[in-house]
């Protein structure tokens, strides 16, 4: 393990706690602005700062993590908030933050003219949260295991790792 990352993974840190209703963001995680990958998405570190405003929801409306692309709402799922794994979480945000940006660049970031796997917005926040589990050294493994989402068949599951060039454990 390196020094970088653990630092940017050990100063991440989140209210696990907290109660259904509206945050900022800066009220349930702290230390993004140690994480490199977030700071290149946000454009800079002054960038980051504004960031930290942004608008959260703990609801049981979702089981994960989604933005809500009405008014760019991140939403968090109570139990995922307090029992996900840390290093997934962060991955998660890496991904839901891309979505906020492309969200405020004017994309369509459901487009359902796309199935899930094949949906460019989905593919771009894939593939930054996968830069970062690489450069936070996640094993291959893991990293397809982050991949894994409910919505999706194990044959979607194999056709998204192959896109995003992640190994499936069973090959």
């Amino acid at each position: 393990m390196d020094i970088e990352q653990d630092l940017t993974i050990r100063n991440f840190k989140i209210a696990r706690n907290l109660s259904h209703g509206k945050y900022k963001l800066s009220e349930i995680f702290t230390g993004l602005e140690e994480s490199p990958a977030i700071v290149g998405l946000c454009g800079g570190e002054r960038e980051v700062n504004k960031l930290r405003n942004l608008d959260v929801e703990i609801t049981d409306d979702v089981k994960y993590m989604r933005v809500r692309d009405t008014d760019g709402r991140l939403l968090i799922g109570p139990k995922y908030l307090r029992r996900g794994r840390k290093e997934f979480i962060y991955l998660d945000l890496i991904h839901e933050l891309t979505h906020v940006k492309q969200l405020r660049q004017g994309h369509d970031i459901y487009n359902p003219r796309y199935n899930y796997v094949e949906r460019p917005t989905e593919l771009e926040a894939f593939a930054n949260a996968v830069a970062e589990a690489r450069r936070i050294r996640l094993s291959n493994v893991e990293i397809y295991e982050y991949l894994r989402v409910d919505w999706i068949s194990e044959l979607e599951l194999e056709e998204l790792a192959k896109k995003l060039d992640v190994t499936s454990p069973q090959k």
